[in-house]
């Protein structure tokens, strides 16, 4: 079975990140655009203008997505914050799971982090893990050994994507790439996605369990966030 799935940090959908440009429709076009079977989403929230009650659902129906879910890692002014999962399959279960924190930091300082795991019933089951990882060392090793539990523990092919916030040859990768491929690795490339206008880093990730085959990886060059989205092409 093909399918085409990407990772997005959207920047709660405005226009060019941190510029601060309001257009709430022009990263919901770029998602569009790619067209995949299953897109995982972060920074999706935030204060909305009035004409969306809710951000996933906004994104959903523009891009004519059936099904999708929300998983709120925390509340910004009211509003909730988190990662979702679009699909063209049906999910068929869900669990988020908080990331710990070690650190004591200033009141306004830490913002908390979650992982969404979700089952999604296509021709053949694939389970799709999705975070945006933080800043902070601790909660990066917290994070990453929650998402090796739950590779390990998956009796299906599973995809693991989102924006770690962590160079490509950092150590902490070392549990991750023992059970799980680089989707860019397997393809000889390095394909940096942030900042969206001159990508110097490589932040945002997409690996795949042994049964999966990863046929082609690019980045897509739409600016409509502060990170560009990566897609692949794969094959379970």
């Amino acid at each position: 079975m093909n399918l085409k799935i990407a990772t997005y940090n959207i920047a709660a959908g405005l226009s060019n990140g941190y510029f601060k440009k309001k257009n709430y429709y022009k990263a919901a076009d770029v998602i569009k655009s790619i067209d995949a079977d299953i897109i995982t989403l972060n920074e999706v929230g935030k204060p909305l203008p009035d004409f969306i009650k809710e951000h996933t659902d906004f994104i959903a129906n523009h891009c004519g997505y059936k099904y999708f879910i929300f998983a709120k890692a925390t509340t910004y002014r009211a509003f909730p914050y988190g990662n979702a999962v679009l699909s063209k399959y049906p999910i068929e279960s869900s669990e988020v799971y908080p990331i710990k924190k070690f650190v004591q930091l200033l009141p306004g300082i830490y913002e908390p982090r979650c992982i969404l795991s979700v089952k999604i019933s296509s021709e053949k089951p694939v389970r799709i893990i999705c975070t945006h990882l933080g800043l902070f060392p601790d909660e990066q090793k917290m994070g990453l050994l929650k998402v090796s539990q739950l590779v390990r523990t998956s009796k299906i092919p599973t995809v693991f994507m989102g924006d770690l916030n962590i160079s490509n040859n950092n150590k902490m990768f070392t549990p991750i790439k023992s059970i799980l491929k680089d989707a860019c690795e397997m393809h000889g490339v390095t394909l940096k996605t942030y900042p969206s206008f001159k990508p110097r880093k490589r932040l945002d990730y997409i690996f795949v369990t042994e049964n999966i085959s990863v046929t082609d990886v690019k980045v897509v060059n739409n600016i409509a966030s502060d990170h560009l989205p990566l897609v692949a092409e794969i094959t379970i």
